[in-house]
Formats: structure tokens, sequence, C-alpha cells
């Protein structure tokens, strides 16, 4: 618009000019209106520019110097899940001790061994002297249906070759006899088979 004005402005004057015979005047006056409107525009284009570079390092990125550790987790973000190893530890199973129900508590005599627990077990047990629990003396073979020759025992010697180990097995309760000639004092009575059970046996 203001570029219209002026050159109608020009217009004008240059036809008063005309109309007065003064053409150099209204040749002038037109350069001088255009030098203006120039400097004009060029005055513009430098505010332009300015304002230009002024808004540039607004648009850049604030820095960010929070660590990434600290930032907050994304709502949608999978978080990778913390394993941990517990070990686990069975309790132990103890059955308890041989029970142990004397009939004759003299050399010869017999008792009465049983399992808390209710496991079948062979018929053979060992015999120890509480003093020495891991140094067998005799084996025991307890009363076995059938077999008029139990129950019996014999001393515990290396290989116990000849020995015929019987294979009946039974959860219990087994009738032993007390070894023949063995000494007073007191005895460990041990199973020989399935989880280790052992009683005390005291002999007078």
């Amino acid at each position: 618009m203001p570029d219209l004005q002026e050159d109608l402005r020009a217009l004008a004057d240059r036809r008063t000019a005309e109309s007065a015979g003064d053409f150099d005047s209204v040749l002038t006056t037109a350069r001088t209106r255009k030098r203006r409107r120039t400097a004009g525009l060029s005055v513009i284009g430098a505010a332009v520019v300015v304002g230009a570079v002024a808004i540039v390092p607004t648009l850049r990125p604030a820095p960010n110097d929070t660590p990434v550790a600290n930032l907050p987790v994304p709502p949608n973000a999978v978080a990778t899940p913390e394993v941990s190893v517990q070990p686990t530890t069975e309790p132990a199973v103890k059955a308890g001790p041989l029970g142990i129900k004397s009939l004759s508590k003299s050399a010869g005599g017999q008792f009465v061994a049983s399992f808390p627990d209710k496991k079948v077990r062979a018929a053979t047990f060992t015999l120890a002297s509480t003093a020495k629990p891991d140094v067998p003396l005799y084996t025991l073979v307890a009363k076995i249906p059938g077999d008029a020759t139990t129950p019996h025992s014999w001393p515990a010697i290396q290989g116990e070759a000849g020995m015929a180990i019987p294979s009946y097995q039974s959860a219990g309760p087994y009738t032993l006899a007390v070894p023949k000639g063995l000494a007073a004092g007191s005895y460990q009575v041990c199973t020989l088979s399935g989880a280790k059970l052992c009683g005390l046996v005291t002999v007078k």
C-alpha cells in the first residue's frame, strides 16, 4: 500500500509539473521518492535479519545435565526383573531312634527292636560297644518266621566268610537275641539296611 500511494503521488506531481511545463522538477521528485522507498525497504530487511538471528538461540534445546540413572522410568517401559537366587534346604527326615524293648537283660536273653518310621528293613543288625560305636562286635539276625535257627548271632569278623545272610525283610518289630558270653555293659544295636536306626541295650 505505501508503494501504491507513492506512485500515485509521483504521477500526480508529474502531471501537475507537465501542465506547468517543469519536467525536470518532476523527474527529480520521482528519483527522490524512489531513493527513500529503497532505503526504507533496506531498513526493513535488516530488521528482519536481526530478529531472525535473535530468535535462533532461543530455538536451541536446553542442556540436560540430569544423569540417566535418575531419570524416571516411563509408565509403558518394561523394567528388567531382578533375579535373586535363594538357596533351598530340605529338612532332613529323621526316623528317630530304634525302639528297644528288653525281654531279658542277661547274656543269651532276647529283646524286641521296632522301627518308628514303619519302613521295611532287613532282619540283620549290628551290635557294638557304646564306648566304640563304630566298631561292630557282632552281627545279629532276627527271628524269621519258619526258620528255627533264628534268632542268632556271630562275631563280626572281616568279610564274615561262610556266613549266610538271610534276605528276609519286614517293617518289624524284630526279635533278636543277646549274644551268649557277652560281657556286662552298655551296647548299641543298629540296623544294617535303610535309614540307620540305633538303640541301646544294657546287659547285666
